[in-house]
């Protein structure tokens, strides 16, 4: 195009836009709108839910209350007994001699190093991978 032809257009887009009126919306605009819109029904799908159920809870705390019967009826409860008797060295002896009293095999021994070894790998390379996503920008 030349520059004549390029004032002509520029005139012509001047005068057409002199001519026409700025139109704006009613004054309840917002309002219609906002009636339109409908609010979502929640259905049984989006509902919340537990990640953790309330029986586990339940087996939690009977499993902590038999521990605590089965430590009062293996020790009494009487100050003599756990403190003057030595009774609570017995008790802590059992309880740190727990590995000595395990026995594996050398496979299950690799297979809890390498799934370890795994997990220890898997956590940078998930981070690299989650910083460079292109969903998370």
């Amino acid at each position: 195009m030349d520059k004549n032809e390029e004032k002509e257009l520029a005139a012509f887009v001047d005068k057409i836009m002199d001519e026409t009126i700025l139109e704006s919306p009613s004054f309840d605009f917002t309002d219609n709108i906002m009636s339109q819109i409908a609010v979502p029904v929640l259905n049984d799908v989006t509902q919340y839910k537990p990640l953790i159920p309330k029986s586990f809870f339940v087996f939690l705390c009977i499993g902590l209350v038999g521990m605590t019967w089965y430590l009062a009826a293996d020790y009494t409860l009487d100050n003599r007994a756990w403190f003057g008797n030595g009774q609570i060295d017995s008790f802590f002896e059992r309880i740190l001699d727990w590995p000595q009293m395990l026995s594996s095999s050398k496979t299950t021994v690799y297979a809890v190093l390498l799934f370890g070894l795994l997990f220890l790998i898997q956590i940078p390379w998930l981070k690299r991978y989650f910083d460079n996503s292109w969903m998370l920008r």
